[in-house]
Formats: C-alpha cells, sequence, structure tokens
C-alpha cells in the first residue's frame, strides 16, 4: 500500500517534464527529492532554486537535487512514489537504480512520452508499476534550472495528468497520486490507460516526425496546408494500428478517433471538422513549440523517435498493418540525428505529393 501520508517523491530525470512537476510539487509542499544527471542543473537548482514559468507568469521554488550517484541516500530514507521522467531509451536503468530504494509499499509512475510500463515492470513488478500520461503538457528546459511550459495549463478546462494501474481498475493510490498531481496541473484516474496511452502517442506521432525532421514549430506545421495533411495522414496511421492491437483510444485533441481516420482518407467534412477543432485546441498554445524531437536536435541529443513515430512503424508492420508514413518520418529524423541532413521542409517533399491508399 502507497505511503498516503507525506510519501517521500523520487523524480528520476528533473528535465523538461520531471523539473516542472518536482518543482511544482515542491512549491505545493510535498517531501520530493529531483533527481539528474546534468551536474550543472543539479547544482543550480541546490544553490538558486528552480525557475518554472507559462504564458501566465513564473517563479522561482526552493527544491531539493540529487546528483545520480547521491541515490544512495535513500537507503536512510525509502522512496514511497517513484516518478520516471527520463527519455524512453532510460526506462529500464532507471527502473533498475531505484528497485532496491522502494518502500515496502512504494510504486514506480511513468510519466513518460510512449509506451514504457511493461519494460518497468519486467523490473520492478506488475504490482509496483503504474503509468500516467502528460497530455499536451508541451514544456522545455531551456538551461540549468530554468522550465517553460509553451501551453497554458489545463486547470478546469482540460485533464492533464491521467493516472492509471495496469489492470485498469481504479484504486486508492491510483486516486491518491492523482491528487498529488493536482497540485500541478489538472488530474484524473483513468480506467483505460492503453487507450490513453496510445492517443498521446497519436498526438505526438503526427508531431514529433514533422517537426523534427523539417525544424518547424507546431504553429508553423498548423499554418501549413501541406504539413498539416501530413500529420492528419499520421494520426489515421497511428489509429488504424492502435484498433488492430485492440486498443479503445480516447479523444486525440478533444476529437474522437473514428474523426481524425475519416480526415486521413481526406473525406472533406472530416477534415473540416478536424482543421476547426485543432485551431480550437491550438488556443492554448500561445507560444511556438517544437517538441521534445525537435529540441533535442537543436541541441545535439538523441531523440525519442525509435519511441514516437519508430513505434507506431514497429508494431503496425508486427501485425501487418503498415504506417508508411510515421516510418518515413521516423528514417528522415534519424538521418538529421546522425547528421546525414540537415532540418528543412524540403525533406518532406517525397512525402508530401504521396497520398495514403
Amino acid at each position: 500500500m502507497l505511503k498516503l501520508s507525506n510519501p517521500h517523491i523520487a523524480v528520476l530525470g528533473a528535465g523538461a517534464v520531471g523539473g516542472y512537476v518536482g518543482g511544482q510539487l515542491a512549491h505545493a509542499g510535498y517531501h520530493v527529492d529531483l533527481v539528474d544527471t546534468w551536474a550543472d542543473h543539479v547544482d543550480h537548482i541546490n544553490a538558486k532554486g528552480i525557475h518554472l514559468s507559462d504564458p501566465t507568469g513564473g517563479r522561482s521554488i526552493k527544491a531539493r537535487a540529487l546528483h545520480i550517484h547521491e541515490v544512495q541516500q535513500f537507503m536512510r530514507d525509502r522512496v514511497d512514489l517513484a516518478f520516471i521522467c527520463t527519455k524512453s531509451y532510460d526506462s529500464a536503468w532507471m527502473a533498475r537504480m531505484i528497485r532496491p530504494y522502494l518502500s515496502e509499499g512504494g510504486c514506480v509512475v511513468s510519466l513518460q512520452n510512449s509506451i514504457n510500463e511493461g519494460e518497468i515492470a519486467r523490473i520492478v513488478g506488475d504490482e509496483r508499476t503504474l503509468g500516467c500520461i502528460a497530455s499536451t503538457i508541451s514544456v522545455m528546459l531551456l538551461k540549468p534550472g530554468c522550465i517553460h511550459r509553451a501551453r497554458t495549463p489545463g486547470g478546469e478546462n482540460y485533464t492533464v495528468f491521467r493516472v492509471g494501474e495496469l489492470h485498469g481498475r481504479i484504486t486508492p493510490r491510483a486516486a491518491a497520486i492523482a491528487d498529488i498531481l493536482a497540485s500541478v496541473d489538472s488530474a484524473k484516474v483513468t480506467t483505460n490507460l492503453w487507450g490513453e496511452r496510445w492517443a498521446k502517442l497519436v498526438t505526438n506521432s503526427m508531431h514529433h516526425g514533422i517537426l523534427g525532421a523539417a525544424g518547424i514549430s507546431d504553429h508553423a506545421l498548423m499554418n501549413n496546408p501541406q504539413t498539416r495533411e501530413l500529420a492528419i495522414r499520421c494520426a489515421g496511421e497511428a489509429i488504424r494500428v492502435a484498433q488492430a492491437l485492440g486498443h479503445d483510444l480516447e479523444p486525440i485533441l478533444r476529437m474522437s478517433p473514428a474523426l481524425w481516420e475519416d480526415a486521413s482518407r481526406g473525406r472533406p467534412v472530416a477534415v473540416k471538422a478536424i482543421e476547426e477543432g485543432w485551431l480550437k485546441w491550438m488556443e492554448r498554445s500561445k507560444e511556438p513549440h517544437f517538441g521534445s524531437v525537435g529540441h533535442d536536435l537543436k541541441h545535439g541529443r538523441r531523440t525519442e523517435i525509435d519511441w514516437t513515430c519508430g513505434y507506431v512503424a514497429k508494431k503496425g508492420a508486427a501485425i501487418g498493418r503498415p504506417a508508411p508514413t510515421q516510418a518515413a518520418l521516423a528514417d528522415l529524423v534519424r538521418s538529421v540525428e546522425r547528421g546525414e541532413i540537415t532540418q528543412g521542409l524540403a525533406n518532406l517533399d517525397a512525402l508530401l505529393i504521396e497520398r495514403s491508399p
């Protein structure tokens, strides 16, 4: 049973999402430690606090951060709730690192892109693993100790955090975790973790490949009819893969998967409805955002493209439901990542003139 009174919270990966969530939890008075591998970031937080901002304003918050080697301190203060907020490719070693330091009722929550709960559960156990979707949180780590959120908080208008058990039932600990995250932004317990996960994956995979390959912002993508059509086509591919896998998808940007799927096939009424709904959804995005893949490419870091577009393409290929646009975009981003090509709209030329069947 998760300790409900003053739980010790560890945020593993205090980058954009982890730093934002951990900083807000510290501000709310929770016993929280932010753990990160970037020494300058950790030192800045300990010396000067962490500065969090969004389109409504900002504040500097006093917080405690640990270098990765200092996690051994948790032997004296076991962790009740560990949020893994690293890139997806770091999920396994983070789970192995924290496993010896969990309290008797301690659990691990994947607060990440893509679908990593299975990998984490194989290490810490199904009974200790939960998932949490951070829907359209749009945060960036700008420099040590400084995190900016491009999108306005959801509040009463939009539920950002969706916490779920692997088995899909509502439990006291899932409710408690949602209550904790409500100190950051709106939160709820979901009985459809995998439907939520795939809805988030659809959103990521219709943005990440395009933003990464072209080097444009979400605003530029939305305002360009060609990239907008390409993104809708990506959404359709991802939806068809998810449904073939048996998942019941939640709404995507507040619109039904069926509407997106119809739009991806070029049906005019559906395209018009999607574009109108998409514009409405973009009202929360007050500033251009380049996505985590675009941000990582800018700074010469490894991206998560294999866990967004690449993940969709891999899953589709495995079940005989190809996702060729997703696969092509993943290849383009890998080429940019390796330095073989530079970002630019011209990278999309071949995809922009092709149409899905």
